[in-house]
């Protein structure tokens, strides 16, 4: 690739970034804890921030922070002066459906936890019913240009509606003790059903990591970032996400295969809080494999979306009722475990200076 072309590539991205700035700018104003959010992404992060996380930007003013900030850190109530509202946090008890998505989303990792010092399956008959087994595949059975791949129920897999917590107050905020979430959101706790489903996401955050991987519960936009570059050891990210919902529950045609070759991605899932809330985890590429495969229509050959695939090929130590091994006829550590990945969750790697950051992009 001349230097001529990573020149122009860089000026365009730069003037995509700049044009997305803008167009953010004029939708949260200056005094917003958006605005600052934004503009720790782009302090941080070299591509435009995507439309999953987005929407998830603070809607509080800095003055709302400040003054919330002051009466969490006597654990009082989200649930007065309208704060909930204000904030787009999930306060009240959710449906029975909902509570089954957010089940469902919990079994694209294999993990299992505890709650309450009573053993808890995160991959459980329920939960597991409800989650497209088409989300799961084999390295080599499936990612071959030309095939036919029945694509998951991407657009049935969407969490509720929440913002990020601003950092001040995500800060004093746990995501490991059941206690001081109760205190801040009593009437979620009221109801078993959602105290249930919190309680799981409390455990998850609580369980110990895999072997080679770290972990975090970020419960701020700002803190899974420093989480990505500390494991990383970068100081600037790319963000990486499947690109949309186009083509759930469809057959479509494997086009273009990327695969990425870096030592470590950060993998980040969506669960469940009242405030959005990520699961990240460190993992080596020595025992991963990450692609973006983009898919087009098996008649027309027109593009219909780009979604990324991550293969774990060490599955040892993943517990034995994980619902991937009864839909790929495996056992644990028999052979690597393949699943798409919803766009609502980012996937990091480091950028790694202007001209490999210009050939990741360029490739892609």
């Amino acid at each position: 690739m001349s230097s001529l072309a990573v020149s122009i590539f860089l000026l365009f991205l730069s003037n995509s970034v700049q044009e997305l700035e803008v167009a953010f700018a004029a939708r949260f104003p200056p005094n917003s804890v958006a605005s600052s959010q934004l503009e720790f992404w782009s302090d941080n992060v070299v591509n435009p921030m995507p439309e999953s996380i987005e929407s998830k930007l603070s809607l509080l003013s800095n003055q709302d922070s400040a003054l919330t900030s002051s009466f969490t850190s006597n654990q009082e109530s989200f649930n007065q002066n309208g704060f909930c509202s204000k904030a787009n946090l999930a306060c009240t008890p959710l449906s029975e459906n909902t509570l089954a998505t957010i089940e469902a989303t919990r079994n694209l990792s294999g993990y299992k936890v505890s709650i309450s010092s009573k053993a808890f399956d995160l991959h459980d008959e329920h939960a597991s019913s409800s989650l497209d087994p088409n989300f799961f595949f084999r390295l080599s059975s499936v990612l071959q240009k030309g095939r036919r791949v029945q694509i998951p129920s991407f657009d049935k897999t969407s969490l509720p509606p929440r913002s990020f917590l601003p950092t001040k107050i995500a800060s004093k905020i746990s995501t490991t003790d059941s206690a001081d979430l109760q205190k801040v959101f009593p009437n979620l706790f009221a109801s078993e059903p959602m105290k249930e489903t919190i309680e799981r996401s409390i455990g998850y955050c609580n369980v110990p990591a895999l072997k080679g991987e770290t972990k975090t519960c970020s419960n701020s936009l700002e803190d899974m970032i420093e989480f990505s570059k500390k494991a990383l050891g970068e100081k600037k990210l790319i963000s990486l996400s499947t690109e949309s919902t186009r083509g759930s529950g469809k057959e479509l045609e494997i086009g273009n295969i990327k695969q990425f070759h870096t030592k470590m991605i950060v993998s980040c899932h969506e669960v469940f809080f009242p405030f959005a809330t990520y699961f990240c985890h460190s993992l080596p590429l020595s025992n991963t494999r990450l692609y973006a495969v983009d898919f087009v229509d098996p008649e027309t050959k027109a593009h219909v979306n780009r979604i990324l695939a991550v293969c774990h090929l060490d599955t040892s130590e993943w517990p034995a009722e994980h619902m991937v091994f009864k839909t790929l006829n495996i056992s644990p550590g028999q052979g690597e475990a393949c699943h798409w990945y919803r766009k609502d969750d980012p996937l990091w790697i480091g950028s790694n200076g202007e001209k490999k950051k210009a050939q990741t992009w360029m490739e892609s």
